[in-house]
């Protein structure tokens, strides 16, 4: 198979070039019977070349542009893919012609006429999926800028949505990490403020929710008390305020309760923990735990039982 049209075919174009150039591209749109755009091999077929050399001369003023329109509305009778080829080398010439030119820009308009042209035989749905809004306005496809606004609108609208499952997905994933740091094995050697550095630093990464933060810290402590010297450490310096502490502590006591669930006693030793290291005090939990999970926080660490008492008998 030839590498490329002849040189005789765009010289006599007028009298038998036109014809013989649309029988080479029928006879090779006839022999592929899947899709004009790629060989058996995979490879581009000689109908995408022919296709751009013919929009080239075209373009380049070689040939007629009217005969251009007219041997494409023969080719896309043929095959249902040739308006996509078609429409995907415009959109390269588009790009090419499209050069800063301080004068007149000859190749510029004979594209755009082209392409205007062009409505006669592809459809307008397309054009405008394929083509830059920008060409379609300046070739008239697009005759104001109702299209255009309503373009941008959806554009946006999928980019939030888009932004917002990214955001979520990432979240997932950072709190997936954070567990998973929170949750390995500690030793002597372990230093908190190493560990306070990685906290942060997934919560700028992912962009977490500094109070689901603390509530997975104080989640992990609770199933690691044995680990009391690192997590009080970590949370003294992430959130050294007992309210908030407390808030979140309180939480986890109102959902027990409120589902009618047993509060669990690795709950009462996480407050008693808390309490000894003096990380909340119980005038924080006081007014929101009742009686007997106050009697269980004080078997948990015989020195909260000390503060349980004194309290006690201030009331």
């Amino acid at each position: 198979m030839a590498s490329g049209i002849p040189n005789d075919v765009w010289k006599n174009w007028e009298k038998s070039g036109k014809q013989e150039f649309t029988k080479l591209c029928t006879k090779l749109l006839k022999d592929e019977s899947s899709s004009p755009l790629f060989d058996k091999d995979n490879s581009s077929t000689e109908f995408v070349k022919y296709i751009y050399e013919l929009i080239d001369k075209a373009i380049k003023g070689v040939i007629k542009k009217e005969s251009v329109i007219s041997v494409i509305q023969e080719l896309v009778a043929t095959h249902p893919d040739v308006p996509t080829i078609i429409l995907d080398i415009l959109n390269v010439f588009d790009a090419i012609s499209c050069q800063p030119d301080n004068g007149e820009n000859k190749e510029r308009s004979t594209y755009c006429a082209i392409v205007k042209e062009c409505e006669t035989c592809l459809s307008d749905k397309l054009l405008k999926e394929r083509l830059d809004i920008d060409t379609l306005q300046e070739v008239g496809v697009l005759k104001n800028n109702i299209f255009s606004s309503k373009f941008i609108r959806v554009k946006t609208k999928l980019y939030y949505k888009q932004r917002k499952f990214n955001l979520f997905r990432e979240e997932c994933e950072g709190f997936a990490k954070l567990v998973t740091e929170l949750n390995k094995e500690f030793n002597e050697n372990t230093d908190p403020n190493e560990l306070i550095g990685i906290v942060q630093s997934l919560i700028g990464c992912f962009n977490l929710d500094p109070n689901r933060v603390l509530d997975v810290i104080l989640e992990s402590f609770e199933n690691k008390p044995k680990d009391a010297r690192i997590f009080i450490s970590l949370i003294n310096s992430y959130m050294n305020d007992p309210i908030i502490i407390s808030e979140v502590l309180s939480t986890k006591f109102s959902f027990l309760k409120n589902s009618g669930q047993e509060v669990p006693q690795s709950l009462y030793i996480l407050t008693a923990l808390l309490l000894q290291n003096r990380v909340i005090q119980l005038d924080d939990i006081y007014h929101w735990v009742i009686y007997k999970n106050i009697s269980q926080i004080s078997l948990s660490i015989p020195v909260c039982g000390k503060i349980v008492i004194a309290k006690n008998g201030v009331r």
